[in-house]
């Protein structure tokens, strides 16, 4: 069975390249427009990965990773932002450390999409909901 990611962004684009690059490589993708979208997804469905944005209306990326952790600990998270150099320095990064497992910074990279995620996922074994 393949791992599952949700992929979370308000900018329909960036959805549609990571889940263009990730299913190319074999994960089985879920996507959400919105935090509130992504909570109800990880309430029915497996979700091994969720890659969402810090940056979003309504619910920040930073509180959808709060209430993963909360209530869907065996997800891991994996932030990505437009803000470029200031979210992803070493400071910014400590500062999120607790929200998220890494931070990648858009436009985003392929390879280092697909190493993180590999990384990420690489000890888990797809969960059973």
């Amino acid at each position: 069975m393949n791992h599952s990611i949700l992929i979370v962004d308000d900018t329909d684009i960036i959805r549609a390249l990571i889940k263009e690059i990730l299913e190319s490589s074999g994960y089985d993708i879920l996507e959400a427009s919105s935090g509130k979208d992504a909570l109800d997804i990880m309430s029915t469905k497996k979700v091994d990965l969720a890659i969402t944005d810090i940056f979003m209306p309504e619910m920040s990326g930073i509180e959808l990773a709060i209430k993963i952790k909360s209530n869907f600990p065996h997800i891991k998270i994996l932030g990505i932002t437009a803000g470029g150099n200031n979210v992803t320095s070493n400071t910014a990064q400590k500062m999120f450390a607790n929200h998220f497992e890494y931070i990648l910074s858009k436009p985003i990279d392929h390879e280092e999409l697909l190493d993180n995620v590999k990384y990420l996922l690489k000890s888990d074994s797809p969960h059973q909901k």
